[in-house]
């Protein structure tokens, strides 16, 4: 039940699986008939016509069929689009997330709640009710409510974000997160709270975050730059006095290295633009110093390749890294 295929799920329906995917996808439908029937009646439903890369129009789009099919309360079908086939990516059941938040975070909103979703591959930018953005990185989920309250304006992640609230005095944003709370009113800001992992860590770019452990009144005010911490077994929300400057690249491609060994170089470019990166031991210890803002993967390679006289291969969309 929880292996859901969901990418399969998106190109099967779009005629894009090859004879062995067919068969992967057939299996799973004699598995999960009822799953399969549900997002088959979805699917026919919507004109292939109306499929389109943007994300929150699609999602729009669906959750207004999913309104008026009055579906149980407690289920959602959420969207998801796919790079590849540019196609809906149909059925995903709340609570059978495969990183789905831990049980001290209670749904916030169990009968009208909706989310967005990633998969492990691809990041994607979202918009809230209020007009809030949100960008997701990698395998994290947000649950957030179909419409917001009178009085708050409430959140749920799993995994990381960044955050960049549209202002309202009168309607503070609030984000829960791994027993945590973020209190914002108008600013942009990071939140990584990834599944299982020791602390919480919430990055200011602009604007003031006011950071706190959930039940606890202790918080902390965290401006522009600064970074807070909170380590879950002490649930004591601290400023990070050595901030990890790069912890935001993955949404701002604003990477800086200070000594850093190219072997740490390596894997933060990589993940910043999915892509392998590996490094020749041999020149793994190599320090870089320099700073890259809002680089492309190309110009990054050759600045590196020349300040440390290193020779950059590219092979089947490998780097590699050797001297």
């Amino acid at each position: 039940m929880k292996d859901i295929p969901y990418e399969l799920i998106a190109r099967y329906f779009a005629g894009e699986c090859d004879d062995d995917e067919v068969r992967q996808i057939q299996e799973w439908s004699r598995q999960n008939p009822e799953l399969m029937d549900e997002a088959s009646m979805i699917w026919e439903q919507v004109p292939a016509g109306e499929f389109t890369p943007d994300t929150e129009q699609a999602l729009l789009k669906v959750n207004s069929r999913l309104d008026a099919k009055k579906m149980p309360a407690g289920r959602r079908i959420l969207l998801w689009v796919s790079s590849a086939a540019a196609v809906v990516l149909i059925l995903i059941m709340v609570g059978i997330f495969k990183n789905e938040p831990s049980g001290e975070d209670e749904r916030l909103y169990p009968h009208e709640e909706l989310a967005f979703y990633t998969n492990d591959e691809k990041t994607m930018e979202c918009m809230l009710p209020d007009g809030s953005k949100v960008w997701l990185n990698r395998s994290s989920i947000l649950y957030y409510p179909k419409d917001f309250g009178t009085n708050t304006r409430e959140v749920q992640l799993s995994g990381e974000a960044f955050f960049d609230i549209t202002p309202d005095t009168g309607k503070p944003f609030l984000i829960r997160a791994n027993g945590t709370l973020t209190h914002v009113v108008g600013t942009s800001f990071g939140v990584k709270a990834v599944k299982d992992a020791a602390e919480v860590i919430v990055t200011v770019l602009t604007g003031v975050v006011k950071f706190s452990a959930k039940e606890k009144d202790e918080k902390i005010e965290l401006k522009q730059g600064e970074q807070g911490v909170c380590h879950l077994e002490e649930l004591k929300p601290v400023k990070n006095e050595n901030p990890d400057l790069n912890l935001l690249a993955w949404k701002t491609k604003q990477l800086v290295f200070k000594q850093t060994p190219l072997s740490e170089v390596a894997q933060l470019v990589g993940d910043v633009y999915d892509v392998p990166v590996s490094v020749d031991e041999s020149i793994a210890d190599l320090q870089l110093n320099s700073t890259f803002d809002q680089l492309s993967l190309e110009e990054v390679m050759q600045i590196i390749e020349m300040t440390l006289q290193i020779q950059i291969k590219r092979e089947n969309g490998n780097i590699s890294l050797t001297r």
